[in-house]
C-alpha cells in the first residue's frame, strides 16, 4: 500500500445552528479545493458548500456551512441533493459539478428477494444532479475568511459587480445535456445511472473561465473522456450559457484518454498539465491512480490522448478494511519539505480515518514533470485529424 507524505485532520463537526449532521459530511467526501487558507469540501449526499481554515500543525477547522441553496436558483429546490462532484477555483470563482447521472435503486441487506429486485429496477431522476455552477468568493473578516456569496463586488474592480450563475436549463432539460443528447460517443448513455456506465460527471478543473469536466463513465472500450466547455454569462441574471468552442460552432469539445481502463474521478492543474485521479465506473474494487495529462490545460483541439502525453505516476490506497476508502477528491497541496504534492479525500473513508468530529485527508508527492518527458510529449503527440477521433 503506497504510504502518503503526510496527513491533514479536517474537522467536520456540525456547525451549531445548521441542522447539519457532521458524520453525513465525514463519510461522504467527494470534493475538495484549496483556495488560499481555506478548503472548501463537498459530499455526493447534501446540497452545501464545506469550508474549513487552516489552523497550523495539520489541522483544519472552524467548520463552516453554506447551503446552494442560499447562493444559487436550484432546479430541484433547496432539499434536492446535488451530488457534488467537483470543485475547481478559477479566481474570482468557485465552480461547483454536480454528478449529471441518474441513480438505480439498490439492494439492501435487510430486502427479501422480491423486494430487493423491485428497487434495483428503479431509476431516479433528481434535478439539482444536474448542476454546473459558479460563485464568488469575497473576503468577509466577520465571516472568518473568504465568504461564498450570490453577488457581490469584484475583487479586481470593485466597482463591478459579479454574480453566483448556473448553466441554463433545469434537469436533464440543462443546456449541457441538450448539447451531449446526439453525440455520437456519450449520446447513448445519457440514459443509464452513472453506476452502470451511464453518464456520470466526476472531474472538475478551470482555466481562465474554459471548463473540463472528466467523465467516471462512459469509459469507451477503456478510453475515458474529457469534455472542454466555455460557459458565459446569458441574458438572464443567474444563468450561462454554452459559447462555442469549435469553429465550427460546436459547444464543447472531447478528449479521450488511455487511463487503463479506469474512468475519471477528479482533474487538478498542475501548471498546463492536468493531473487526473482515476478509478473503476462501476461498483466493484479496483486500482486507483493519478495520472499526468502532459499539456492538458493547453490544448486547442480535441485529443486522442495517450503514450508519452499520459503518465501513471502515482498508485492510491483504495477498498481497504472491508471495501472502505474510495478517493474522490484531489487538489494541489503543497507542504513543507515536500512541495509537489496532492491532497486526496476519500468517500467512505476507512475506520483508521476517522474520529468524533473530523477525517484524515491523505497528502502525496508527486514526481515533477522532467524536461525530457515534456520533450518526448511534444514529439510524440499526434498530429492531423488521423489522430483524433470523428466529431472531437
Amino acid at each position: 500500500m503506497p504510504k502518503p507524505a503526510s496527513t491533514i485532520h479536517i474537522a467536520l463537526d456540525a456547525p451549531p445552528g445548521t441542522g447539519k449532521e457532521g458524520e453525513e459530511a465525514r463519510m461522504s467526501l467527494s470534493a475538495v479545493v484549496r483556495v488560499g487558507r481555506h478548503l472548501f469540501l463537498g459530499s455526493d449526499e447534501t446540497a452545501s458548500l464545506e469550508r474549513v481554515t487552516d489552523l497550523g500543525g495539520g489541522r483544519f477547522g472552524e467548520h463552516r456551512t453554506y447551503p446552494l441553496s442560499e447562493l444559487l436558483d436550484l432546479a430541484g429546490g433547496e432539499d434536492g441533493e446535488v451530488d457534488i462532484e467537483g470543485f475547481a477555483w478559477d479566481p474570482p470563482y468557485l465552480w461547483v459539478t454536480g454528478s449529471h447521472g441518474r441513480k438505480r435503486g439498490k439492494i439492501k441487506h435487510d430486502m427479501a428477494d422480491d423486494e430487493g429486485a423491485r428497487a434495483l429496477a428503479k431509476i431516479k431522476v433528481e434535478k439539482n444532479r444536474y448542476l454546473l455552477a459558479r460563485i464568488p468568493l469575497e473576503e468577509d473578516a466577520d465571516g472568518g475568511g473568504l465568504v461564498p456569496r450570490r453577488s457581490c463586488a469584484d475583487p479586481r474592480d470593485p466597482v463591478r459587480t459579479i454574480t453566483a450563475a448556473r448553466v441554463k436549463g433545469r434537469g436533464t432539460r440543462s443546456a449541457l445535456l441538450r448539447a451531449l443528447r446526439r453525440d455520437e460517443h456519450v449520446g447513448p448513455f445519457m440514459h443509464l445511472p452513472g453506476k452502470d456506465n451511464g453518464f456520470d460527471i466526476e472531474g472538475l478543473e478551470v482555466r481562465d473561465g474554459r471548463v473540463y469536466l472528466g467523465l467516471r463513465g462512459p469509459v469507451l472500450r477503456g478510453w475515458a473522456v474529457v469534455l472542454e466547455l466555455l460557459p458565459r454569462d446569458a441574458r438572464r441574471e443567474g444563468r450561462l450559457r454554452l459559447a462555442p468552442v469549435e469553429e465550427d460552432g460546436g459547444r464543447y469539445r472531447k478528449h479521450f484518454l488511455d487511463l487503463d481502463g479506469l474512468g475519471i474521478r477528479e482533474l487538478a492543474a498542475d501548471g498546463d498539465d492536468l493531473l487526473v485521479l482515476a478509478g473503476p465506473t462501476m461498483g466493484v474494487r479496483a486500482p486507483a491512480a493519478v495520472f499526468r495529462w502532459t499539456d492538458g490545460l493547453a490544448t486547442e483541439r480535441g485529443r486522442v490522448v495517450r503514450g508519452a502525453e499520459l503518465e501513471r505516476i502515482a498508485e492510491l490506497p483504495h477498498d481497504v478494511q472491508g471495501g472502505a476508502d474510495h478517493p474522490e477528491g484531489m487538489c494541489r497541496f503543497d507542504v513543507e519539505g515536500a512541495e509537489h504534492c496532492v491532497l486526496v479525500m476519500y468517500d467512505s473513508a476507512a475506520p483508521h480515518r476517522r474520529d468524533a468530529t473530523g477525517v484524515l485527508g491523505d497528502v502525496f508527492s508527486l514526481p515533477r514533470r522532467g524536461r525530457l518527458a515534456g520533450i518526448a510529449a511534444r514529439f510524440f503527440a499526434p498530429s492531423g485529424d488521423g489522430e483524433t477521433s470523428e466529431g472531437a
